[in-house]
């Protein structure tokens, strides 16, 4: 073969690599049970999966090589293969599930049951139920420590969160946090837990090493997820019927900004660049693009109806 071949050769094997390493961002739309598949460089809709009755729950695995997707009016968790972009299974899960969240070696997926008051722990290998816990009221929220000891439940209608011992799969002990805590996001750095109090329009933190609540930061009405900024210091909070989304210093605890984006903004995810932040809004059908370093819209995708995009959306590579 010529050098001109192989070199040839060589770069379309190159752009094809880079090509499929681009991260995408996995959308539940509930409205038309489906899910849309979002290429970040370009942002936008390449697909459109078929998935379970009114999807709300995703999280993606972190070797990026499946998708899970919660299904609360069918009962069940799609299972979609990225390779592919196809749906490899359905696996029947309690009542109602919502909260979905990965195990770091991707061995266990977590799904809260809305109506079972319960978390079922799915095996990845055989995709089955293989235990389940039960926990507080309306389990909403659910966060894993990154060393994949700990899982930890938001119950909104207890106003609490729950630490579950993943060696045993006991309770362990239970702090009380604002009212109606939904999504909780787990902090590294500072080992602290995050939760949004929809019916308190506040945020929590917990300090994990005094294992209770030290602080509560106001923010907009009805916050609902929240985002952690490492480079920069920051959280980021949708507020859903504030159709914003409000940012907060780490280290002074408090809210420092707010960005208006679309209506009723629900996921939030922060792209592996760290130079963009995706927003579901579920009511506008559309995902708002924001910079992160000037805070502001810089770009809108259209979704399917009703996108909401709750838990870890976007791929890692």
């Amino acid at each position: 073969m010529s050098a001109f071949k192989i070199t040839l050769s060589f770069l379309v094997l190159s752009w094809a690599c880079t090509l499929q390493a681009q991260p995408y961002a996995y959308i539940t739309n509930q409205g038309n049970n489906s899910v849309s598949v979002i290429d970040t460089e370009i942002n936008k809709v390449i697909k459109t999966i078929k998935v379970g009755n009114q999807p709300a729950g995703v999280v993606v695995s972190n070797n990026s090589k499946r998708v899970y997707i919660s299904n609360p009016e069918s009962h069940d968790i799609t299972v979609i293969d990225t390779e592919s972009l196809s749906v490899i299974k359905t696996i029947k899960v309690g009542g109602g599930p919502l909260a979905i969240a990965i195990s770091p070696d991707d061995k266990s997926v977590y799904v809260a049951d809305w109506y079972e008051d319960s978390v079922y722990f799915i095996d990845t290998d055989s995709l089955e139920v293989k235990t389940k816990v039960n926990v507080g009221d309306s389990p909403s929220g659910l966060a894993v420590d990154p060393n994949g000891l700990f899982l930890y439940v938001a119950n909104r209608d207890d106003n609490t969160i729950m630490i579950i011992n993943l060696i045993d799969n006991h309770v362990v002990n239970t702090i009380t946090v604002g009212r109606a805590p939904f999504g909780i996001t787990y902090d590294s750095n500072k080992k602290q837990l995050y939760s949004a109090n929809v019916q308190s329009g506040d945020v929590s933190v917990v300090d994990l090493n005094q294992q209770k609540t030290i602080k509560h930061i106001k923010v907009g009405d009805f916050p609902y997820a929240v985002a952690i900024d490492e480079k920069n210091n920051r959280l980021f909070v949708t507020n859903q019927r504030s159709n914003s989304v409000s940012v907060i210093d780490r280290n002074m605890m408090k809210t420092i900004n707010q960005i208006e984006v679309g209506e009723y903004p629900e996921g939030i995810n922060l792209h592996p660049d760290q130079t963009r932040l995706y927003v579901a809004n579920w009511f506008d059908n559309l995902i708002s693009v924001i910079d992160i370093n000037s805070l502001k819209v810089i770009d809108e995708i259209e979704t399917e109806d009703g996108c909401r995009a709750y838990g870890q959306f976007i791929s890692k590579h």
